[in-house]
């Protein structure tokens, strides 16, 4: 008996003092919330990121199941109607307590409201394009975005979403609008290629190495086009997560400020050298802070290499505010979408596009 009595109190302190196991009850206003995907809630209005862990169940599989019941709980305390499971960590140690005896299990999740079917309809009618009419065949300047030399040659990289449907991509570049060839683009990556028949004194080399959770990095470009201001734009910020939405690790997330137009620019640390490509927020509602990515260099050097582009060899040594400063004025462009009218009215209508139209069209 003694034995067995010894067994058991050396057990707890190998688990730690923790011995009351909490209990989870779902709230009855909770029963209607849905677990959904990433599909579902493009049309949904983002309310919150949350964060629960739970290490009590008698496996992984009950913890995962009462931290859901958590995650409804909080969506239903907030009027929501859905979550997305963004990421799960399994077996987390707890400090304190003997990995063997019980490991945490966190899940992040996203909640939305989604309570939109009464609404869908109207949103539809007032989204249906309109009536093509005979002007509607007329090319005009849509959208903006941001892209940077990489090449002696002028070869310019930006987001394939910056330059999809367009009839013409046109460079700013020395004061001159130059028409640009598309040479490639990726749509699942959000990547593509272009050129200008220019010779460019100063572009950017690419990391070849991806970032790291917590590292510095700068953003340039053209946020909200030249209708704002024509001066280029940059932002600071650190590298907050090393998978994109969904736990898509071809991107990372920062905190660093992004908009509209700032799609396609660069994403560099203070050496200089590329480390990700801009990518349109996600998320951006009133109160809500939005998700900002960036495309991973490794994701962009295979893309370069499949299509035979080169990059210089990146930087070795940090380069002063005002030499970066220089790189990112010059290797730097502005890019401008031209398209039909029926075009333009086409993907307005759409309810996922992520291209910066122009004002007038909106």
């Amino acid at each position: 008996m003694k034995k067995l009595l010894g067994i058991i109190a050396l057990g707890l302190l190998m688990g730690g003092c923790e011995t009351t196991r909490p209990t989870v009850l779902l709230d009855m206003k909770a029963t209607t919330i849905t677990e959904t995907n990433l599909n579902f809630v493009k049309k949904c209005k983002l309310i919150k990121q949350t964060k629960k862990d739970y290490s009590w169940g008698q496996s992984e599989q009950e913890d995962i199941k009462y931290i859901k019941m958590m995650i409804k709980n909080e969506a239903a305390g907030l009027n929501a109607t859905h979550f997305v499971v963004t990421h799960t960590n399994h077996r987390v140690p707890i400090e304190g307590v003997n990995v063997n005896w019980r490991t945490n299990t966190i899940i992040d999740a996203v909640i939305f409201d989604c309570n939109q079917n009464t609404k869908q309809t109207e949103i539809a009618k007032k989204n249906k394009p309109k009536k093509i009419e005979p002007r509607d065949n007329k090319v005009v300047p849509a959208a903006s975005g941001s892209g940077f030399f990489v090449s002696y040659n002028g070869h310019i990289i930006t987001n394939h979403h910056v330059i999809d449907s367009c009839e013409i991509v046109k460079v700013s570049f020395k004061g001159a609008a130059v028409v640009a060839k598309i040479l490639s683009s990726d749509k699942k990556n959000d990547l593509a290629i272009l050129k200008i028949d220019k010779k460019i004194d100063m572009f950017y080399a690419v990391a070849k190495e991806d970032v790291t959770l917590l590292q510095d990095i700068i953003i340039a470009g053209y946020p909200l086009g030249k209708k704002v201001s024509a001066a280029i734009k940059t932002s600071k910020g650190s590298v907050t997560a090393l998978a994109g939405f969904g736990d898509n690790y071809s991107e990372f997330q920062t905190d660093a400020a992004l908009n509209q137009g700032n799609s396609g620019g660069p994403m560099m640390d203070q050496k200089g050298n590329v480390v990700g490509v801009a990518v349109a927020n996600y998320g951006k509602k009133a109160g809500v802070e939005s998700f900002n990515f960036g495309i991973k260099s490794s994701t962009l050097n295979v893309f370069a290499k499949s299509n035979n582009l080169s990059f210089k060899t990146p930087n070795e040594n940090e380069l002063s505010n005002k030499d970066l400063g220089k790189l990112i004025t010059e290797a730097t462009v502005y890019l401008e979408c031209h398209m039909t009218v029926a075009k333009i009215k086409r993907m307005i209508a759409e309810a996922n596009n992520q291209k910066a139209f122009f004002s007038e069209f909106k």
